[in-house]
C-alpha cells in the first residue's frame, strides 16, 4: 500500500475517524458507509481486503460514522456528549465528501450498506456534485413495510419450525413498530438465526465475528473496543425512532447521480420488493438493479467475487479516463 493511514477528521464539530488505503492514490476515492445502526467498519479492513481487494482499483476510505467504533462517544463524556441523529449522519457524509474532494480531487464513489446506503443516498441527493456513482447494497428504503415483513418472516418461520422460544419472544414484543433496543435486538436475533441477514449464519456467529474483528484490529485499543460496543446500543436507541418512518420512494423521487442497487434475493431485512419499487420509480441519469441470488442482507460478504466485479464495472463506466 502506498497509502495506509488512520486519521482523525473534524466533521460536524466532533472528531471522527477514517482509514485510507490505496495501492495508487491517483485511483478514484471509494467511500464505504457501513451497516447500522451503530456498526463500525474500520475493524473490517482485513476482511474487506481479503474478500474484495478494492485497494488495487480505488483509494478506499473506511469511515467509523458518528457514534460508531472509533467515532463513538469517549467514555469520559458519557454524560451529555454529542448528538446522534439521521440528519447529522447525512451532514457528516457531505462534509467528509467535501474533504475527500479537496484532498484527492474529483468526485468520490460511495458503497453504502443497509442504513449506510440510506444515508449515502440522502447525501448524494443533496450534493450530487460530490458523487461519481452510488452502489447501494441492501438499502433500507421503506422501514414501515420492511419492519412488517421482517416480523412476519421471523414469526412465520418460528411457527413452521416449532421453535417455541422464538415464538414466545416474538409474540412478547408484538408487531412493529419496534422502537427500543430490546425489541429491535429480539427481532434481529431471530431474523438472523433464520438466515435473513447472512445466509447460513446466526446472530451469535455474527456477534462473534464482530467482536473478533474488533479485538484483532490494530486500530482498536481496549478502551476503543468498549466504546465501539457501547456505541452500537447508543446508536440503536437514538436512531430507531428517527428512522421508523423512512420511505425513500417518497423522499427521493429523483437522484442526479448514477446508482446501482445491489440486492440479495434472500434478504429479509431490506426486502427486494421495496428495492424493485424504488428502482422503478426513481429518476436518475443511470440506474441498475443487480440481484445476488445466493445472498441475504450482505451480498458484499456472501458473494464477494460478484460484488467486486460489480464495483469494477461501475468504476469503468464512471471514472473519467486521463
Amino acid at each position: 500500500m502506498k497509502v495506509d493511514t488512520l486519521e482523525s477528521v473534524q466533521l460536524g464539530g466532533i472528531t471522527q475517524w477514517i482509514r485510507i488505503r490505496s495501492a495508487d492514490p491517483s485511483n478514484p476515492v471509494l467511500l464505504l458507509m457501513q451497516q447500522g445502526p451503530g456498526l463500525p467498519i474500520i475493524n473490517e479492513v482485513r476482511r474487506f481486503e481479503r474478500l474484495l481487494g478494492l485497494e488495487d482499483a480505488f483509494t478506499v476510505v473506511y469511515w467509523d460514522q458518528r457514534g460508531t467504533g472509533l467515532s463513538a462517544l469517549p467514555l469520559r463524556q458519557r454524560a451529555g456528549g454529542f448528538e446522534i441523529s439521521a440528519d447529522r449522519m447525512v451532514d457528516d457524509a457531505v462534509s467528509l465528501l467535501e474533504l475527500l474532494r479537496d484532498r484527492f480531487g474529483g468526485k468520490a464513489f460511495i458503497a453504502g450498506f443497509s442504513f449506510g446506503a440510506t444515508f449515502a443516498a440522502r447525501a448524494a441527493a443533496r450534493r450530487p456534485d460530490l458523487v461519481a456513482a452510488l452502489v447501494a447494497t441492501g438499502m433500507d428504503i421503506d422501514i414501515p413495510a420492511a419492519e412488517a415483513h421482517i416480523y412476519d418472516f421471523a414469526l412465520t418461520t418460528a411457527r413452521q419450525r416449532g421453535n417455541r422460544r422464538a415464538i414466545r419472544q416474538l409474540e412478547a414484543i408484538g408487531p412493529p413498530p419496534h422502537l427500543d433496543a430490546k425489541q429491535f435486538t429480539t427481532r434481529a436475533r431471530w431474523t438472523a438465526n433464520f438466515g435473513g441477514v447472512v445466509h447460513g449464519a446466526s446472530f451469535a456467529s455474527g456477534l462473534r465475528d464482530l467482536l473478533a474483528s474488533l479485538v484483532r484490529s490494530p486500530d482498536y485499543p481496549a478502551t476503543a473496543l468498549i466504546r465501539a460496543i457501547r456505541g452500537i446500543s447508543a446508536s440503536v436507541t437514538a436512531l430507531l425512532p428517527q428512522l421508523a418512518s423512512t420511505d425513500l420512494v417518497t423522499t427521493i423521487p429523483r437522484l442526479e447521480v448514477p446508482i446501482v442497487l445491489a440486492q440479495g434475493r434472500l434478504d429479509q431485512v431490506a426486502p427486494g420488493h421495496a428495492t424493485q419499487r424504488f428502482h422503478d420509480s426513481l429518476t436518475a441519469p443511470d440506474k441498475q438493479l443487480v440481484w445476488f441470488e445466493e445472498s441475504a442482507h450482505s451480498p458484499h460478504l456472501e458473494e464477494p467475487g460478484k460484488f467486486r466485479d460489480l464495483l469494477m464495472s461501475v468504476r469503468a463506466s464512471h471514472f473519467p479516463k486521463a
